[in-house]
């Protein structure tokens, strides 16, 4: 009977989810939405990836022709032909949405939202029917993953739902010993997230290790999935990846790369006050470390997942415009990842105790009020550019406790994408409380804050220094 209430449950859930997002979510342009939703476009216009003009005539009606003249989107390839940077997967799962949405009428531009409620809704039946047989388990599973900052990225019009439920699949299917699933299922979250190559070598490789001998055909084949993308843009662009020769001011300036990691990075990652994922899911980040440990009795498997999460973190840092991808205040779809392991844990150590209770309480407390500040499931994306409430808090009160990687303050104080590292002056009211100043533009900032002693400035790598007033 528990179980009839629980899937009667999910399916009002889904139904009124996909009500909201098909009548009620407003349509927002952010993120990569001129290549994923243009996509589309093509593949209807004439069955191909690249931009033709008559694609880039449609689109401009739906979208802003800025798009089409930014550098980072649409960059030529072969033949003098305009080729989608991102991979075109995603878009190929949103074409039969799009066409279902233009034949009642209902906008278009619609799909991509509806294509990650739709992925977002089948990974979590897929798991709750082969996964999770507890009653308990399923019940907390649910409410984890519908209070989670996962649901943020839902009205996102971008991939990171995608590659994140993959993701969750390869996590549940790999701790219950179905090796060759989790593989296949992390090459696939690869295709729209290329760290997660990491995951998927290191899934491959401890089933490996573990039966000694090499599974030629699930490695050859998951090699190949692997793959695609990069076979994508050697077709389209005669390299390997388009990032090499990308013209955007980021990319110019640092490259992508490993370089670009640092331990900053990594604590801001999790930590940073607009855009580290605890702060948007403190208590799943808590209870699922502390499952975690408990949980991986075996030292073998304690060791090898925190080096897999370690090492993916890492990875995602060589993307020199590391800070971008908030739908709304945050997090950064950076840590998204690290979501389907905690969820795994909480759900494998879950116990009705009055412990768990305390837990549950305090979930449902504070990620309601978090989903409140970040609008529910329609983040205003133009917050991504603004300081959050645990951060504006900090820097109105002690501003000395807050000093984030330059480009997370330069943008979000200046409430712009500036592509470069610039000065930026954060206020309360008309009182200034803390600066990112380049070297030589100290003037300015004593014409905006007062006097300014330039002995106290200690500059950093990118030639700039942090005051506080």
């Amino acid at each position: 009977m528990k179980d009839k209430i629980i899937w009667l449950g999910f399916i009002l859930i889904s139904l009124a989810l996909f009500i909201y997002f098909l009548f009620s979510a407003p349509v927002q342009l952010a993120g990569d939405i001129a290549e994923y939703y243009g996509i589309t476009q093509s593949l209807i216009n004439h069955q191909g990836f690249n931009l033709t003009p008559q694609d880039q005539i449609d689109l401009e009606k739906v979208l802003h022709k800025a798009y089409f003249s930014d550098p980072t989107y649409y960059i030529q390839g072969i033949e003098g032909k305009r080729y989608p940077v991102h991979f075109v997967f995603y878009s190929i799962l949103a074409l039969p949405v799009r066409i279902i949405l233009s034949l009642f009428s209902i906008n278009p531009l619609k799909s991509l939202s509806i294509t990650n409620l739709s992925i977002f809704l089948a990974t979590n039946l897929v798991i709750l029917k082969n996964f999770i047989k507890s009653t308990s388990k399923r019940i907390i599973y649910l409410i984890l993953i519908f209070l989670s900052p996962l649901v943020f990225f839902i009205s996102w019009p971008g991939v990171d739902i995608f590659y994140i439920c993959m993701l969750m699949l390869a996590v549940f299917s790999f701790y219950n010993k179905k090796y060759p699933m989790s593989v296949i299922f992390a090459s696939l979250a690869s295709w729209h997230s290329q760290p997660l190559i990491i995951v998927w070598f290191d899934f491959l490789a401890y089933l490996t290790f573990k039966k000694r001998k090499v599974n030629w055909y699930l490695a050859v084949s998951s090699f190949f999935l692997v793959c695609l993308p990069y076979l994508y843009n050697y077709l389209a662009f005669e390299v390997l990846t388009p990032w090499t020769i990308f013209r955007e001011g980021w990319t110019e300036r640092f490259g992508f790369g490993l370089q670009n990691a640092s331990f900053k990075k990594f604590f801001e990652l999790f930590f940073d006050l607009n855009m580290g994922f605890f702060w948007y899911a403190p208590f799943i980040f808590i209870f699922g470390a502390y499952s975690f440990f408990k949980t991986s009795k075996k030292r073998k498997i304690l060791i090898f997942t925190l080096l897999l999460l370690i090492t993916t973190a890492f990875f995602y840092q060589t993307n020199p415009a590391w800070h971008y991808g908030t739908a709304g205040y945050g997090p950064s779809r950076h840590s998204l990842y690290l979501l389907p392991f905690l969820i795994y844990f909480i759900v494998e150590e879950f116990k009705k105790t009055s412990r768990t209770t305390v837990f549950i309480i305090l979930l449902i407390i504070t990620q309601s009020y978090i989903l409140y500040f970040n609008s529910f499931l329609s983040p205003k994306f133009q917050k991504t550019l603004y300081h959050s409430p645990y951060a504006r808090f900090v820097l109105n009160n002690a501003p000395f406790l807050y000093n984030p990687t330059p480009e997370i303050f330069v943008d979000r104080t200046a409430h712009t994408d500036k592509k470069y590292i610039s000065s930026a002056v954060y206020k309360y009211g008309s009182e200034c409380k803390k600066a990112y100043i380049l070297k030589g533009e100290e003037d300015l900032l004593m014409k905006v804050c007062g006097s300014l002693s330039k002995e106290q400035l200690k500059y950093d790598k990118f030639g700039g220094a942090y005051i506080d007033y």
